[in-house]
């Protein structure tokens, strides 16, 4: 065997084991992924034949596509007034230079290491959705108050890892029916795939999930005018059942909600069944599951009752801030019991427990396995959004004002925006300017990628940008190529809800996949038909 032999499959190799590390630790760890990203680019540096370098750039061209989104941030440095932020956003955002180049400059993956570093994905997402769900489901014993800290990662990045994964396992399922691949495996891939949808509601990214409808929209649109079959109208019926479906769902939860009864001051009771004052806000909208919040309260029963059941002072305030007394007020609203003794006496023991943890509304507890709760969530944070102003402490309302102070900059950077770094100080402005509310440490960034891009670099860069995404996919042959396409498709619309693009895990992940798929799909991947037999 010639040493040439002996290099070049010691190159392919170390490529090989260097994606699957990088796919293994995805999931886990952020830190993980920035020291498999390194080994990434230092094998390829490393075991790239030095004489060899300008014929590989030559041959994938479309790399200067990626490396130039850097350059558009570095381009934005020009007119920086905070360098030290500008240059921590350069950093955050190198993951255009340091991926696309590791993948580019390293050898061709064969379509059976291809396949294998997509199945490994899988089970690292698997795995760890495994260890997300005993997390989620004995929550107390890991000290974990809030459903966004199952996961390892940010749950909203791992979501789009979980739904790239089902995408995935979707084709790993098409290839081994179409090959007669073992029953086995079959069955463990279909397995993994329903595990992995019921995996992603549990996470209850609504980012995530309606990109990942969205996307399954796309797909089911895409078969039925590829394919013609009998099928299609089976499909076509499952296509409006899906649309709809959150639709209603939504709306049945809205509609739960403000299906409020008016109280008429000269017709409510006035007292307790122990003959105390009730008090009332009749002018206030603040409301829990169709119940009035400020109404039928009695402070001094609730003082009484409540000190029997908990050790807790009722004035006293809980981790989060909020007093004891505004949690049981909500939480008595949200059962439709009245703020009184008689109400307090009707709560359980676990429902103290609730309270006690900064629970205000029994279905946060109740109905953790459901969409429910968030959805609710949601829609209770416009309400109050919309009756106060306030937004602070409230996810849907604080993305609103970011939205808001976005649109303001860019009314008056249209062209060319404000630049790297920039944006800290061109934000303190834009709220200021509007008058908002949120709190100075609350003020942040749009959660939108395209706004994002359009704040910083204007109508140019972001057209600039949105370019240097496509262009390689069609420069490269990938027209055809489905799974590419539901990755551009899922973090196109992820994007609207995040600026998934300009975080560590966001970027990494999509800049890995985006260049796999870009330099190493498969040409059976590249020229997929639902019609053609994979191998």
């Amino acid at each position: 065997m010639s040493l040439y032999t002996i290099t070049t499959e010691l190159r392919e190799k170390n490529f090989y084991y260097s994606l699957l590390l990088f796919v293994l630790v995805l999931p886990f760890s952020e830190a993980l992924t920035s020291i498999a990203t390194a080994i990434l680019l230092l094998q390829a540096i490393i075991f790239h034949p030095p004489t060899e370098f300008n014929r590989s750039f030559k041959k994938n061209k479309s790399v200067f596509f990626l490396l130039a989104i850097f350059g558009v941030y570095l381009l934005g440095i020009v007119h920086t007034k905070d360098l030290s932020l500008a240059l921590y956003e350069l950093k955050k955002v190198a993951f255009w230079l340091v991926v696309p180049l590791a993948l580019v400059l390293s050898p061709q993956l064969s379509e059976k290491r291809f396949y294998r570093v997509i199945e490994v994905f899988c089970l690292a997402v698997t795995i760890v959705s495994f260890i997300a769900a005993v997390r989620f489901v004995f929550k107390s014993a890991f000290n974990i108050t809030d459903f966004r800290e199952i996961s390892l990662i940010s749950h909203i990045r791992y979501s789009f890892q979980v739904v790239l994964a089902i995408f995935c396992c979707i084709f790993l399922i098409i290839r081994a029916v179409n090959n007669k691949y073992r029953f086995g495996f079959r069955v463990a891939i279909i397995t993994a795939t329903v595990w992995l949808v019921v995996v992603l509601f549990m996470l209850k990214s609504i980012t995530g999930i309606l990109a990942f409808l969205g996307t399954l929209v796309f797909l089911m649109l895409y078969y039925l005018f590829s394919v013609k079959r009998k099928m299609n109208y089976f499909l076509i019926v499952l296509l409006a059942i899906m649309v709809a479906s959150p639709i209603l769902y939504t709306k049945s939860i809205w509609d739960n909600f403000y299906n409020i009864e008016k109280l008429n001051p000269e017709k409510v009771d006035k007292l307790t069944a122990s003959e105390n004052p009730y008090t009332f806000n009749f002018s206030s909208q603040e409301k829990e599951n169709g119940n009035w919040v400020q109404s039928y309260i009695c402070i001094k029963e609730l003082h009484e009752q409540w000190n029997k059941r908990s050790e807790h002072d009722l004035d006293e305030r809980d981790d989060n801030g909020f007093s004891y007394r505004s949690t049981l007020i909500r939480y008595l609203t949200s059962k439709g019991l009245r703020k009184d003794s008689v109400g307090v006496s009707q709560l359980s023991d676990d429902d103290i427990k609730n309270i006690e943890q900064g629970i205000a509304n029994y279905i946060y507890a109740e109905k953790r396995f459901s969409l429910y709760p968030r959805i609710y969530e949601t829609i209770w944070e416009y309400d109050r959004y919309k009756e106060t102003g306030n937004p602070n402490g409230q996810s849907l309302s604080q993305r609103i004002e970011f939205v808001k102070a976005s649109v303001e900059i860019i009314k008056t950077n249209f062209w060319f925006g404000i630049g790297t770094g920039n944006w800290k100080n061109e934000y303190a402005e834009a709220y200021e300017t509007l008058g908002s509310k949120l709190k100075k440490e609350n003020q942040r960034s749009s959660h939108n990628q395209y706004l994002n891009y359009m704040v910083k670099f204007g109508m140019v860069g972001f057209l600039v940008i949105m370019s240097m995404l496509l262009i390689p996919v069609f420069k490269e042959g990938h027209g055809k190529n489905l799974l590419f396409w539901l990755l551009l498709v899922f973090i196109g619309i992820a994007n609207l809800g995040d600026a998934n693009l300009e975080t560590h895990m966001g970027l990494s992940f999509f800049t890995f996949f985006y260049s796999l798929f870009l330099w190493h799909s498969p040409n059976r991947i590249k020229n997929f038909t639902f019609q053609e037999k994979q191998q």
